[in-house]
């Protein structure tokens, strides 16, 4: 009962940290100066600990000192880095490696390392060097584009937040050396799936194993509004470390092995957002095991967030991270709801998708109703479908007898989701699109979840969500 009445600083002093980075570096975005913007980071943050706090405790006054102080130093520090633009002369010449390739409409973007910092170059597909590439190059340098409009798509943004500079206009590009370590396995592991997988298995394994989504399959789960389970998250960061954990015995060389399979795969799957989130959050939880001290799941992923900001505070831009990040604290904050209640994955579903369908709907123009639905029994059945896919694949990629009816079946098994998800979206056809209304109810309902992981009284917790929705109404 203490912890409760000492409020977020006993229960979450990582969200109240991420708190308050996150109005700063909104507002910094907007105009305000680092100084100005470091100031509102701590009146954010303080506004949230004594929001929160019915009763101090003994210590608390330090406690709270040394939060605010970390909050204000880290909002400072990030502000600055984000107002810190690169120069970079009108023309380059570099050696460099190709750290991805992408489709791009009907051309491809490489984000290329240069020694001028990470560039954007977009190619025709038949000349663009694969992933891990070491190329020499010559180009001219630009600024990216700025959105047109508020709600329009921001280059700038875009790259900025998977950590490029500038773009550039490849004036001559020359191959010096082929991938090498984990881009290898990458290109090998694509031509495999690829080349001997069915469509719907290949489609599948590329988006679990390599982070690499097929368009068509995509777009269907787009339509269902599953298009998550494609990304490479906690979903299957957790399906990973649950079976590695069911595998490894020794306690102390569990944590070390689990950690290392883990970001093994991170590192195959090429660092998405989520899976980066998910991988930092497990060896925060993993850690303190190992410590005796485990943290709870909530500050877990605050800390995550934290850890990654620092890594490249514009990924704060980045609607993956933003998603990754509101759908994590949401899961984390509904967990003893879950855990107390019968229908508690319902709510855990319903509160997820409300609390996402605002940005989804900002980026893809609409959300569809039916993905409300579907993700109650996508969850649980991909959890174990995936692993499924993941067995029956290995028999053709070792060229095993009868590889090709196992492979039959599991695409039977993927063809019956699919049949049954359109039937699905056939009789629930309605779209919800980004309003007022939903953005609201949205902020609000994330802040009351957070406040209740956070510790805040149930009495307060009304008025905590409501100032604090109020505020991100405002400032949006």
């Amino acid at each position: 009962m203490s912890n409760r009445r000492n409020g977020p600083l006993s229960y979450a002093p990582a969200f109240v940290t991420l708190l308050g980075i996150c109005f700063s570096l909104y507002v910094s975005y907007i105009g305000y100066p680092p100084l100005i913007s470091a100031v509102i980071s701590v009146l954010a943050a303080s506004s949230w600990v004594l929001t929160g706090t019915l009763c101090p405790v003994s210590g608390w006054n330090t406690s709270f000192a040394l939060v605010i102080l970390l909050t204000f130093a880290a909002s400072l520090l990030l502000n600055y880095r984000v107002g810190f633009d690169p120069q970079v002369p009108s023309t380059i010449r570099s050696e460099g490696r190709v750290l991805q390739n992408r489709q791009w409409g009907r051309r491809r973007a490489l984000l290329i390392s240069t020694d001028h910092g990470k560039m954007v170059a977009y190619s025709h597909p038949s000349v663009a060097p694969a992933e891990g590439s070491g190329v020499s190059l010559r180009a001219a340098v630009f600024d990216f584009k700025r959105a047109d409009k508020k709600d329009g798509f921001d280059e700038y943004l875009y790259w900025r937040s998977k950590g490029a500079v500038k773009k550039i206009i490849l004036l001559d590009l020359t191959v010096t050396s082929p991938p090498a370590g984990i881009y290898r396995w990458r290109n090998f592991l694509e031509k495999k799936i690829r080349e001997d997988l069915p469509e719907l298995m290949s489609g599948y394994m590329l988006a679990l194993t390599l982070g690499i989504r097929d368009k068509k399959l995509a777009e269907r789960h787009r339509e269902a509004g599953t298009v998550h389970l494609l990304a490479v998250s906690g979903f299957h960061v957790g399906i990973l470390a649950a079976f590695a954990g069911l595998i490894l015995k020794r306690r102390r060389l569990k944590v070390v092995l689990i950690s290392l399979v883990v970001w093994f795969y991170i590192a195959l799957a090429g660092f998405p957002a989520g899976g980066v989130r998910a991988g930092i959050m497990l060896q925060i939880y993993l850690l303190g095991l190992f410590l005796g001290k485990p943290s709870s799941p909530f500050n877990s992923v605050s800390a995550a967030g934290i850890i990654m900001l620092f890594w490249n505070p514009w990924a704060f831009h980045d609607i993956g991270w933003r998603l990754s990040m509101l759908a994590a604290l949401t899961i984390c904050a509904v967990a003893g709801i879950i855990k107390e209640n019968k229908a508690g994955i319902l709510i855990g579903s319903a509160a997820v998708w409300f609390v996402t369908a605002p940005l989804i709907a900002l980026a893809f123009g609409k959300v569809p109703v039916a993905g409300l639905v579907l993700n109650i029994a996508a969850i649980p059945l991909f959890a174990i479908i995936f692993p499924i896919v993941l067995f029956c694949s290995l028999p053709a990629f070792f060229g095993l007898p009868f590889s090709l009816e196992i492979a039959d079946m599991c695409e039977y098994l993927l063809e019956s989701w699919d049949i049954l998800s359109e039937k699905l979206v056939e009789m629930m056809q309605w779209n919800v699109v980004s309003t007022f209304p939903l953005k609201a109810f949205a902020v609000i309902l994330f802040f009351a979840a957070a406040a209740y992981a956070s510790g805040i009284s149930l009495k307060r917790i009304p008025g905590a969500a409501l100032m604090f929705s109020l505020l991100v109404l405002l400032f949006a």
